[in-house]
């Protein structure tokens, strides 16, 4: 070996051993080199481990703020999941659950509901599809909700990423707890709904708005618009929205230039929402969709103008909106595009749906993101106030906290209970899953129910198999569904023994009691005696009549 060359592998040796030896020492209180003792020569040998060993004491630890945000995002999916996912199956479909789901099954070719429920129905079918393959046989109920209760999932995790690009992680993180607890998206996101869906779309839509307002990259705006037309796929009525990204950019002018971006993404939104149209009319099914638009634009009001003063903001959280609100009291002097963007997302929806004469419990979903973001600004704004002070952060973590628990404990009652509520959209309807069995079991081939509404007589169809349809089906084409067949004639029709049953619910009788007391007197005047009966928590759910014509 030649003076002054080091032996195979000596040189890493070196420059390892020289990084080592460049902290203070360890061992003996800091006295010595840390290159000395066994451990080192470990070292020594092995240089690859001892860059590694470099790399790892160089490379940052996660603060503190950064542990605790991660462990409340972590707890907000989580809680979010079991308040989701716990017990989907425990009380039975809704009349608008069965619809959806029958309609996946249609899809998938499922003989038990093909000829009951048709495919083209009111709304667009991009979850449905989704959903297809698991009802593909039987009569399966749970798997849509599991669907639906993941896209709510989903939603969280936009809520996060949409709060931490408009206003920082922090935010992100308390949006998304919020949103996590919030009753009105818990209780929509259990159920096979439309709504879930499109709100996920939406809010990614509303994701790529915020970045394009941050960074104004305008591949951004286009994205925006391809989400918006996925939403419009989920149920239509999410086309308004592009209303609200119209508003936004006309409220923040410099954004709309150049121009042509804002129409390729006007173009992505209204040519995807165009698709099921379209296919619609080359499968030979337009009459249908058109039909069912004509009794969309002339259905009667069905809840009073204040219906989303009153009702809604119970189910969002009051606290919240109130927290919301004094947000942006406090806060105006820092408004933005940022909040442009944000109230120009609800309050589009909210006007429209407050003039739209027909209200639905679920129609302001695509507001909850937006309130949940709103609500967490102050929050972590009154937090991180220069200069900064713990009474400061003593008081956000009382309204946070106290936010939380106002969602959690309606959240988890709206879980745990098992009654009915007259509001469509709002829960499932104990006692139909359990009737419809009976049906398919002690009813012959063929046999026909009438019902009060259409509400029971589609969960006697999912469930039973057997053609049901409601004596409150208006004999006005203007004012039904289409698919819904009217009673012209409930006396004639029993008397022809066109009807073997007539069914009594109490989901239907609260909803309609004229008609409900008309399923009785006919009950009555045609021998009917009880066959079956459904109690929940006691009381008279379903009641089943055998009648003599």
């Amino acid at each position: 070996m030649r003076a002054g060359t080091l032996p195979r592998g000596g040189r890493a040796a070196s420059l390892a051993s020289s990084a080592v030896r460049s902290g203070p020492g360890r061992g003996s209180g800091g006295r010595g080199p840390v290159g000395s003792g066994p451990a080192a020569t470990a070292v020594l040998d092995r240089p690859d481990a001892a860059q590694t060993a470099v790399a790892d004491e160089s490379r940052p630890r996660p603060s503190r703020p950064a542990l605790i945000d991660g462990a409340l995002l972590g707890l907000a999916l989580g809680g979010g999941a079991l308040l989701r996912l716990i017990d989907l199956g425990g009380v039975g479909l809704n009349s608008d659950e069965a619809v959806y789901a029958s309609q996946a099954a249609s899809l998938a070719g499922n003989p038990h509901f093909t000829g009951l429920f048709p495919v083209v129905r009111a709304h667009p079918l991009l979850f449905q599809m989704l959903a297809s393959p698991f009802y593909a046989t039987g009569t399966p109920d749970v798997p849509g909700r599991y669907l639906s209760a993941l896209f709510g999932l989903g939603t969280l995790g936009l809520v996060f990423v949409l709060g931490t690009v408009l206003y920082g992680r922090r935010t992100g993180v308390v949006a998304a707890l919020l949103l996590a607890l919030m009753p009105y998206h818990v209780i929509i996101s259990r159920q096979i709904l439309l709504d879930g869906p499109m709100t996920f779309f939406a809010t990614a839509a509303l994701v790529c708005l915020a970045l394009f307002g941050r960074t104004e990259g305008r591949r951004w705006l286009v994205v925006g618009g391809a989400c918006l037309g996925l939403a419009a796929l989920s149920k239509e009525t999410a086309i308004i929205l592009v209303a609200s990204m119209f508003v936004f950019l006309a409220l923040v002018s410099h954004l709309w230039r150049p121009v042509r971006h804002v129409v390729l993404a006007t173009a992505a939104a209204v040519g995807l929402a165009l698709t099921y149209p379209f296919v619609t009319a080359v499968s030979g099914g337009s009459h249908s969709g058109q039909s069912y638009l004509l009794w969309q634009l002339t259905r009667q009001p069905n809840h009073s103008f204040a219906f989303y003063l009153t009702t809604v903001p119970r189910s969002i959280g009051l606290a919240v909106l109130a927290v919301a609100a004094l947000g942006l009291v406090l806060c105006r002097r820092e408004w933005s595009w940022r909040e442009v963007l944000l109230l120009s997302w609800a309050g589009v929806p909210f006007v429209f749906f407050e003039v739209w004469p027909v209200k639905g419990f679920s129609y302001l979903l695509l507001a909850a993101p937006v309130i949940a973001v709103l609500a967490a600004r102050p929050i972590v704004w009154l937090a991180e106030r220069r200069p900064s002070s713990a009474l400061n952060r003593v008081i956000a973590a009382g309204v946070a906290t106290a936010c939380a628990i106002s969602l959690l404990v309606p959240a988890v009652f709206s879980v745990a209970r098992t009654s009915s509520t007259a509001l469509a959209g709002a829960g499932g309807t104990p006692g139909g899953r359990e009737a419809g069995r009976w049906v398919a079991t002690h009813t012959p081939q063929g046999a026909q129910l009438m019902t009060i509404g259409p509400s029971m007589a589609n969960l006697l169809q999912y469930y039973g198999g057997r053609r049901s349809d409601g004596l409150s089906v208006s004999p006005n084409p203007l004012h039904r569904n289409p698919t819904y067949h009217p009673i012209v004639n409930a006396d004639a029709a029993l008397r022809a023994g066109t009807y073997q049953y007539i069914v009594w619910d109490s989901y239907s009788a609260k909803r309609s009691p004229t008609f409900a007391a008309k399923a009785q007197r006919l009950a009555r005047r045609f021998g009917g005696f009880v066959v079956h009966t459904e109690r929940v928590s006691g009381k008279p759910a379903v009641i089943i009549y055998q009648v003599i014509p």
